[in-house]
């Protein structure tokens, strides 16, 4: 099986259309994944340099595309976003609105 996400395994450089490749992948599998309007807390610190005052980002799916934005609020990685929540839904537990939606925790 070909490995299409790590390259140089097979004795090949990694170039930036394999990068370009993964990234798009991936992207389109979290699309497959995450419901309308719903995303996920990631801390990028450490990983991607987005700027100093970019520690986290929310990963969601709007309009079939997947997005990230900056995360604004301080919760904890992992933390499920509902970025458009129904009118009738109430917040679970004391948590605090994120994005002009409602943050949930599926863990």
């Amino acid at each position: 099986m070909e490995n299409y996400t790590n390259p140089e395994e097979a004795g090949q450089e990694q170039n930036p259309q394999d990068l370009l490749n993964a990234s798009l992948i991936f992207a389109r599998a979290l699309g497959l994944l995450l419901r309308e309007d719903e995303g996920i807390v990631v801390d990028v610190i450490g990983d991607v340099n987005l700027g100093e005052e970019v520690k986290k980002v929310i990963v969601f799916n709007q309009n079939k595309q997947v997005h990230i934005f900056k995360c604004e609020e301080d919760v904890v990685e992992g933390t499920g976003v509902n970025l458009n929540p129904p009118e009738s839904s109430e917040p679970i537990e004391d948590s605090e609105p994120t994005t002009d939606g409602e943050v949930f925790s599926e863990q």
